[in-house]
Parts: C-alpha cells; structure tokens; sequence
C-alpha cells in the first residue's frame, strides 16, 4: 500500500527550511510543475508565461505582509532546482484554477462532548483531480520557536491544511461566491499556513476574519482547547457557523447566506453531520474513517471517485486524501486516496 512522503523540516532560516523542503520534495514538485504545465495546456487559454506572470502578481502582496514566506519559497524552488515562478504557481493553483471550479472537499470538525474520550478533531476527504495524488506529501515542520506543524500540501506548497504543538487545526474546502475576481490579494494558501503559526484559536480566528480576500474559500478551524468555528469567507464578506452537537461540517456551498452562490448546492455537508450524528458522545476515529467512506449521492458522495469519462484520467475528481487530526493526542491518520479503500497512517506530531 503506497503512502504519502513526508517532508521533516528543521528549524533555520526561512530560505534554509524551504530549501530543506524542495530538496526532499524534489520529484514531487517537479511532478506538479509537469503536472500543471499539461492541465493549463489543455484548460487555459493563456500560456504557461502567462500564468506564470498571474501567480509572480502575488509576491508583491505576499511579501508585503510575510516576507518570511517569500524566503521560504525561493528556498523551496532552489532545493528543487525549480524557477521561482514554477512554484509560486503552485502556491496560487487555487486562484488560478478558480474559474470555472469544481466542487471540493468535505471538512469537518467535532468538540470533545461529541467525541469518544473527549478528544477534538479536524478533517476532511481533500477532493481535486487524480493527477495531483502522486505529487501530495506529508510536511512536518519544526519552527524555530519550537512551533510543530504537521499537514498535507501539494509539493511545493507552504501548506494546505494541518494542526500545530498548540493544538490549533485548520481544515478547507472551496466556495465561489458572485463576488470572486482575478485581484490580488493574500493568496489563501499562503493564509492557512499562517494559522498554522498561530499559538491559539482566538489568534488564528482574527487573521481568517482579518485577511482581505478576492477569492472565497470555506475555512473549518478547531482546537485542542475544545472550540471549533466554520467559517464562510469570500470578497462579499465572512459568515460563522458555530458546532451543533459538538459537530461542525461542511462542504462547498453557501449555508448562511446562500445568495451569495455561484455553484449549485451539495448534500455532502448535510449526509456527514447526518452519519457522524449517528455515534455523537461516542465518534471515534473508525468511525471517521468509515463517514468519510460514504458513497451516498455517488458520483458527488462524501468518498469521491473518478466517474466522468468524458475527462482524461488525471483530471476527473476523486478523493485524493484521507485526512483526520487529532488535537488532543497531537497524532495525523491520512491515507492516500479515497478514504474507502486505502489505509490511515498515523504520522504523530
């Protein structure tokens, strides 16, 4: 059974921890710059300059507000023996294959009342295309402060979703709102890593409230402390859905204001609140794993799989991982894959 690579980066200097990254994820991110090179090709009416140049409008913006993390990906590009360019695009791959989107992801998150042990989780089934699950890894990172993060990327990535030493936990999936449009502002990857720095949930509550926005994007943020918030963000601004039952889920429609809309409507969101109901005061990680396993409303279930045949293989939706973390013991399970046939790993903090 194959597993994702991890990526242990020590403490150093922002270029030295990237370049420590690029160098271990070598393979992976040159994969993802293959990778990206045929999907625009065969998607985007500009070229790959072209969109090199989108994602290069961002530095500015990033680095105006965490130059550290500009340091990093240069690291991580010479690590790799990558351009600059080519990983800054996959840092900005959500803004840029914004439009049109696809649906992606369920997330979830779940307090210790409703919890087995009384233990606090955060997790999704991260859905995007089949072509990306050979260039997915595990990163680990030790910060110079003492800080330890744990969460999965794309290679080349700073991050996607993950958990910290201060049991903070931040897990996402996509929203497009009518107000979503080609600016440039903090590109929302760039983001998440930031709350993944945070050292309490009210710290990385304000930066998700805080952060200005051009794209929307659905942020599920829990703690070991026993919080946990959604929160629905976009350029139209941000509405908060508190956990009901000690469970929060979500998957990629507007539940607040729905008028914000630009996808039509998921009942994944609903069908797992509905099955992690079923064991509420007693949910544990099998049972996770067996609601992220759920193939109700298939083709557009919980557990995706590739299913439209008119696509080549690599771009049909699927779930590429597994992903659950427990704040309270400070332990990763993700499998690579959908969540229904592929092993959880535990990887610990």
């Amino acid at each position: 059974m194959q597993h994702f690579k991890i990526v242990n980066v020590e403490p150093g200097t922002p270029y030295q921890m990237g370049f420590q990254y690029g160098a271990q994820a070598k393979a992976e991110i040159r994969g993802g710059v293959a990778d990206y090179r045929t999907l625009f090709a065969q998607t985007s009416t500009m070229s790959w300059d072209e969109i090199a140049q989108y994602a290069l409008s961002y530095a500015p913006i990033v680095k105006s507000v965490y130059p550290e993390l500009i340091d990093e990906v240069r690291g991580i590009a010479d690590g790799a023996g990558v351009s600059f360019a080519d990983v800054m695009v996959l840092n900005t791959r959500y803004e840029i294959t914004k439009f049109p989107k696809p649906h992606e992801c369920t997330s979830f998150a779940l307090l210790p009342e409703a919890t087995a042990g009384g233990k606090a989780f955060v997790g999704q089934n991260w859905d995007y295309r089949l072509g990306i699950i050979d260039n997915i890894v595990v990163v680990h990172y030790t910060m110079p402060d003492g800080t330890r993060i744990v969460g999965c990327a794309e290679a080349g990535q700073v991050i996607r979703n993950g958990f910290n030493s201060h049991g903070v936990g931040l897990c996402a999936n996509n929203l497009q709102s009518k107000g979503d449009n080609r600016g440039t502002a903090l590109p929302v990857t760039f983001l998440r890593r930031k709350v993944l720095e945070s050292t309490t949930f009210d710290e990385a509550k304000k930066l998700l409230l805080d952060t200005p926005r051009n794209v929307s994007n659905n942020f599920i943020l829990g703690s070991a402390a026993g919080r946990a918030l959604d929160f629905e963000t976009s350029p139209l601004g941000t509405d908060l859905i508190e956990p009901t039952g000690g469970i929060v889920t979500h998957a990629n429609h507007f539940m607040v204001d729905p008028a914000k809309e630009a996808l039509e409507q998921s009942p994944r969101a609903a069908r797992l609140y509905e099955l992690l109901s079923e064991k509420r005061g007693a949910i544990d990680v099998p049972w996770i794993i067996r609601c992220l396993s759920d193939h109700e409303n298939y083709p557009k279930a919980i557990c995706r799989h590739p299913a439209d045949t008119s696509l080549p293989m690599a771009r049909r939706s699927t779930t590429v991982a597994g992903i659950i973390y427990n704040l309270t013991d400070g332990v990763a399970h993700i499998c690579r894959g959908p969540s229904c046939e592929n092993e959880f790993v535990a990887v610990p903090l």
